[in-house]
């Protein structure tokens, strides 16, 4: 009867030991990695919807220029977008702001110039002059903007600048649009002229 216990007792040990041995076909060294991110490097490769930050270019002061343009005193600066590769693509800029809540001024396109035309409308703020070259330095566009409503609208025609090649610098360009009693005007210039001769002409205000 003993042995019969023993037997019994023996076999049992044997069946928990069994029990507790590994598979001898699993790989001790395999780990679940379903849950560890990949590197850094393939989540940037992976990442189709990461944007270029903005930069501010202000190496030129005349791409930069402070006024009561929104009953704030604040500055508005040239802020270049990256928006495309390619190296003979145009720059594109915004006119941004160093207050953030001010909307932007639309994209403008190369040689910007920021002139502070004071206040042309009475309102009490200054209205902001954007000039730019978008075919060459030869001809500017210039356009005078208001902020109107939280946002910036054209406030007169715009108008072009030809310069010769030569260049444009911001004391020569304010000179260019001013008021006289309610009326706005800017000087044209006469493009048949050699000497490029100003005309003085009456600006059509776009807004009230």
């Amino acid at each position: 009867m003993k042995k019969l216990v023993l037997v019994s007792l023996l076999a049992l040990a044997a069946c928990k030991k069994e029990s507790t041995v590994s598979n001898p076909t699993a790989d001790s060294t395999t780990v679940d990695t379903t849950l560890v991110a990949p590197p850094a490097e393939e989540r940037a490769l992976n990442d189709t919807t990461e944007t270029v930050a903005p930069e501010r270019t202000t190496a030129n002061p005349e791409e930069s220029v402070t006024g009561n343009f929104t009953g704030k005193n604040v500055t508005a600066i040239a802020t270049l977008i990256h928006a495309g590769t390619d190296s003979e693509d145009p720059a594109q800029y915004s006119i941004t702001f160093n207050d953030p809540t001010i909307a932007a001024v639309p994209g403008v396109c190369c040689g910007v110039l920021l002139v502070n035309e004071g206040d042309l409308n009475r309102d009490g703020n200054d209205e902001l002059g954007v000039a730019n070259a978008p075919l060459h330095g030869c001809t500017y566009d210039y356009q005078v903007y208001t902020y109107k409503n939280s946002k910036w609208k054209p406030y007169i025609d715009m108008f072009l600048i030809p310069n010769a090649c030569d260049g444009i610098d911001r004391d020569k360009v304010q000179e260019l649009v001013f008021k006289e009693g309610n009326t706005v005007y800017y000087m044209k210039t006469d493009v048949n002229d050699e000497d490029f001769k100003k005309i003085k002409t009456k600006a059509k205000v776009l807004v009230k």
